[in-house]
């Protein structure tokens, strides 16, 4: 597979992600389209930056902790977007999440 087409699909994978995760976001905490749009953007930057951190050549260890910094910032980027109402129940459902993994 040439190294643009790997490029390519990693892309498409993204962007299929990040739709994902807005829909099911717009969804379960009822976000206006402007919400949804700048949710969808996050996650679609989230994802190419955690793509840059996997490209440098560095260790497991050192990739796993880069990559959870990387998530780490997440729900700071979802704040200013959510109302306190949505924020909470995100929140709520993402601890939810977690705890049942």
């Amino acid at each position: 597979m040439s190294l643009t087409l790997f490029c390519n699909s990693q892309t498409v994978s993204a962007d299929i992600v990040a739709q994902r995760i807005a829909q099911k976001m717009k969804d379960s905490l009822l976000l206006s389209e402007d919400q949804k749009t700048q949710i969808y953007n996050i996650n679609l930057n989230l994802n190419n930056h955690k793509m840059l951190v996997r490209q440098q050549q560095i260790s497991s260890d050192s990739l796993r902790l880069k990559i959870q910094q990387v998530e780490n910032t997440r729900d700071s980027l979802y704040r200013p977007i959510l109302t306190e109402q949505q924020f909470l129940l995100y929140r709520e459902k993402k601890k939810s999440l977690i705890n049942n993994n």
